[in-house]
């Protein structure tokens, strides 16, 4: 009889532990929104939180007209340089260079245009004719999250060449185009003012002054919802007339 009840009792431990078990909640599965730290996909991210990749584009550097002026009254002029750091036979006192887009990222850094956009190995050449001296700048880089453009002088290590004001992200987003666009006025740091002036032989750049003016079309992965990644609102920006 006490075999029998041991049985019985065991029996129902038993089953009251599977009962148990089968009630409880299973193990919460990891969170969307976590990723890699390198993963720029739009899934899993958190809006506004995105890196949207910069598939191409182009950028077009001009000289402003008041340092044209004062390169000029110093004998220097403005040439291509390709590549592979050849300079252009073809020299003139205008205008600036156009270079391609080739990659980077977009982000919205605090409602403004962050990321980095990165171009082609071209540049341009300032060269003095007065002096016999030149300098090449080459390897542009745009760090948009820090609104500061970096270049090599003379193929060597970067310099950033100049600062500009990082523009709002909602007004430079083109969601239709799956644009970035810009057009932004870039000043001259101190290090760059010196070791161009240095460079040429002159006293042209102070720092502050004037150094080029950008505009600027990125095209952006098209696949990527803009509005939700970059969390923008409001009507896309429009390149002006």
């Amino acid at each position: 009889m006490r075999a029998r009840l041991r049985l019985l009792a065991t029996a129902a431990v038993l089953a009251l532990t599977s009962t148990l078990l089968a009630a409880a909640p299973a193990p919460a599965s990891p969170s969307a929104v976590a990723g890699s730290p390198g993963d720029r996909t739009a899934t899993g991210r958190r809006a506004g939180n995105t890196e949207v990749p910069v598939e191409g584009g182009t950028a077009r550097f001009d000289a402003p007209p008041t340092l044209l002026a004062a390169l000029k009254d110093h004998g220097v002029t403005i040439a291509d340089v390709d590549a592979d750091g050849r300079i252009s036979q073809h020299h003139y006192t205008g205008a600036g260079v156009s270079l391609d887009i080739e990659g980077g990222a977009v982000t919205n850094s605090g409602g403004k245009v962050g990321g980095e956009l990165r171009f082609a190995d071209t540049g341009l050449a300032l060269l003095n004719s007065r002096t016999g001296k030149a300098v090449k700048i080459s390897d542009f880089v745009g760090d948009l999250s820090q609104g500061t453009l970096r270049a090599g002088l003379d193929r060597g290590a970067d310099v950033t060449l100049g600062t500009f004001t990082r523009p709002a992200a909602n007004a430079s987003v083109d969601t239709d185009a799956a644009m970035l666009r810009m057009n932004t006025s870039i000043t001259v740091t101190a290090v760059a003012a010196a070791k161009l002036n240095a460079a040429l032989g002159t006293k042209i750049f102070t720092t502050g002054g004037p150094l080029l003016h950008a505009r600027i079309d990125a095209r952006l992965d098209p696949s990527v919802d803009l509005r939700t990644a970059l969390n923008l609102s409001g009507r896309p920006a429009r390149r002006e007339a």
